[in-house]
């Protein structure tokens, strides 16, 4: 489908759109012609029932939120339009999707495949394919299916992959992923903690496995479960110390003593339980404001504030500078240059997600 004309009477309704490819070529966002087509074909606002201003303006846009406080996302148009590039498309491919992005991604890729090619999404949650499967209804080479772990592969994999995108953050790709790669193949996906990954695309050559650095990014998870607000495990708050650390030694905004005492909390997390179970968010709070009094009596807790606990000395001090640790600035390359983000940048998580 050619991009829409002036005449059209989509034109108007699109107009966000072109504007915003316009000033994500500008920026030098990669984007060739099919790419740009798809773009401007498949609706955003079909795939989100949430006001899509930020989305014309770069940035991530929300499509579901849970009552628990879950929220998922589609990622900011520069992210889709670099992410679409990197797989390589073509008419003809089978493409998997794991992590639904409300569809969007699906709907792209369902685009530029054409008839012969067909897009499966993968997703462990099912309110987020229930959304996904009633905006993708129409497109009969899409395919939704539940997957209950990244540990195995479900049983509908198919039996050889061409394209694999992974849409949220991962600390390494599963090995079923890896073994199922036909030669040529690759998987594209963000890999790291839960502050920051390295996006990775992962090429099948033989019996070898070969990676290609794509630059920092800050994707949410997979699953929306994962997103509900809480407090982290004691595995994840100790990879979120352990990239604090680095990032801290890295850029020399922290003392060396700090940082070591960072370091070895962050061994004494990954002592804990694997499956031990975050404190509740009350008991959190409460350890925080027994922290800042001395002469408050100890009582018996959960495993991870006592820890806490013993670290409260050095670690209430740095606890404001570690927030800002966490905090994460979002490029915008294709903001409007009269919007609030015009520097590029836009403060806070969004989801995590670029």
């Amino acid at each position: 489908m050619p991009v829409l004309k002036g005449d059209h009477p989509l034109a108007a309704l699109m107009d966000p759109m072109q504007s915003l490819l316009e000033r994500l070529q500008n920026a030098g966002i990669p984007m060739n012609e099919v790419i740009e087509e798809a773009m401007m074909q498949v609706d955003v606002r079909t795939y989100s029932d949430f006001d899509p201003t930020p989305f014309f303006h770069d940035r991530p846009l929300v499509f579901l939120e849970t009552p628990s406080g879950g929220v998922k996302t589609i990622s900011a148009p520069h992210m889709v339009a670099t992410l679409l590039s990197h797989l390589e498309l073509s008419e003809g491919q089978d493409v998997v999707i794991i992590g639904a992005k409300g569809g969007y991604f699906a709907a792209l890729i369902s685009a530029v495949v054409g008839d012969q090619g067909n897009v499966t999404v993968f997703d462990p949650s099912q309110a987020v394919l229930e959304h996904v499967e009633e905006r993708l209804h129409s497109l009969n080479n899409c395919n939704t299916r539940l997957i209950t772990t990244l540990a195995e592969a479900p049983e509908d994999l198919p039996s050889e992959l061409n394209r694999v995108l992974i849409s949220g953050s991962l600390k390494r790709i599963p090995a079923w992923l890896e073994e199922a790669l036909s030669e040529g193949g690759f998987i594209v996906a963000p890999l790291g903690g839960e502050v920051n990954q390295r996006l990775v695309k992962r090429e099948k050559q033989g019996l070898e496995l070969f990676d290609t650095e794509l630059g920092s990014v800050v994707f949410g998870p997979v699953d929306i479960k994962d997103s509900e607000p809480g407090i982290p495990s004691p595995d994840t708050l100790a990879d979120m110390l352990e990239e604090a650390a680095s990032f801290a030694r890295l850029y020399d905004i922290m003392e060396e003593e700090l940082i070591c005492n960072i370091e070895n909390l962050v061994t004494d997390l990954r002592t804990l339980p694997p499956d031990l179970p975050p404190p509740e968010l009350i008991l959190f709070d409460e350890w925080r404001e027994r922290a800042e009094d001395e002469d408050e009596e100890k009582t018996e807790e959960h495993p991870l504030l006592v820890m806490l606990d013993e670290a409260k000395d050095w670690l209430m001090g740095l606890w404001p500078l570690l927030s800002q640790l966490f905090n994460v600035r979002l490029q915008q390359p294709g903001a409007p240059e009269d919007d609030s983000g015009a520097t590029g940048f836009s403060s806070g998580h969004e989801d995590l997600i670029p």
